[in-house]
């Protein structure tokens, strides 16, 4: 391909953006990116239907799923990060909420949250896990983590629910997360990770493209594990921040899947197809959305990742 269409999130800083100003990471792929920053993972899948998108970079995996469950014809092709710290819901810290008093503390409360994505899905099983009554909360939906975080901080919700440095901000104005992103996952059983979707007409059309992106992602990933330090302000100014904060500094947020830990059992060798299922079987026993299909796996795609050499 002559150009490839990028899809990617601002102030979410990945190592590949090292590459992104100076056209290095386009040059390891082969051709010439256009990088287009979009807000969410809904609006990536619909600029993959529409063809303006041909690879969507840390895709939520809420929304890849939500759109294949309703017809569209992509292809889950990757990993992208892992982040469970990284999207959080906080709560006023005049409630005290712990995870021992959350059922009765919470009850009745509002929460802001977006809706259709893995933080929707997190907060979900979070307080179903913490025996919340799900029909007694007003949940508000949320129109961007910045929004959420003001409204925090006017106090007029009681419980936010974001990713990135809109939990920092809430934590900072007095909130306290209800529970860590390590407990989501030993207790709760979530993990959170944001995926590389493609339309699956570009990945029969162009292969050798879609493998070589993935490529050139193992590559800066590790060139950034080697030198973070002097990689990450190159990075914090692609993704349109004064630094990398906690996603690659100070608490380092973020993780990134080799490309063999990704075709192992723990990701797209099983785990994904599965972790899809109950997502949406979630999604459906909640009421959020209607039905959902038996099974994912054939929206998962693992030749790219296999042709790497």
């Amino acid at each position: 391909v002559e150009e490839l269409n990028v899809a990617y999130f601002a102030e979410w800083p990945t190592p590949n953006q090292y590459g992104q100003a100076d056209g290095s990471f386009g040059d390891a792929v082969g051709t010439k990116i256009n990088w287009i920053p979009l807000s969410s993972g809904g609006e990536m899948a619909e600029a993959m239907e529409a063809g303006s998108v041909d690879i969507a970079y840390s895709q939520g995996l809420t929304p890849f799923a939500n759109f294949v469950n309703s017809g569209a014809d992509l292809k889950l092709v990757g990993i992208a990060v892992a982040y469970a710290e990284a999207d959080n819901c906080v709560a006023q810290g005049s409630l005290g909420v712990t995870k021992d008093n959350a059922a009765e503390v919470l009850a009745g409360k509002t929460v802001m949250t977006p809706f259709g994505n893995v933080t929707h899905y997190k907060m979900l099983s979070m307080m179903e896990y913490l025996g919340v009554d799900l029909n007694s909360l007003n949940i508000v939906q949320a129109e961007g983590g910045a929004t959420t975080a003001a409204a925090f901080e006017a106090g007029d919700i009681d419980v936010g629910c974001a990713f990135g440095g809109s939990i920092v901000n809430m934590q900072n104005a007095g909130g306290n997360l209800i529970m860590t992103g390590a407990e989501h996952e030993s207790e709760v059983g979530i993990f959170t990770y944001d995926i590389i979707g493609i339309p699956a007409k570009f990945g029969e059309e162009h292969p050798e493209t879609v493998t070589a992106f993935l490529k050139a992602t193992q590559e800066f990933n590790d060139a950034w594990a080697a030198d973070p330090e002097g990689r990450n302000p190159t990075i914090a100014s692609a993704a349109g921040m004064a630094d990398v904060g906690n996603f690659l500094g100070g608490d380092v947020w973020f993780s990134f899947p080799s490309v063999e830990e990704q075709l192992s059992a723990d990701w797209l060798g099983g785990y994904v197809q599965n972790n899809i299922k109950e997502q949406l079987a979630t999604f459906v026993r909640l009421g959020q959305i209607d039905s959902a299909l038996d099974d994912f796996s054939s929206f998962i795609d693992t030749s790219y990742l296999e042709a790497i050499e």
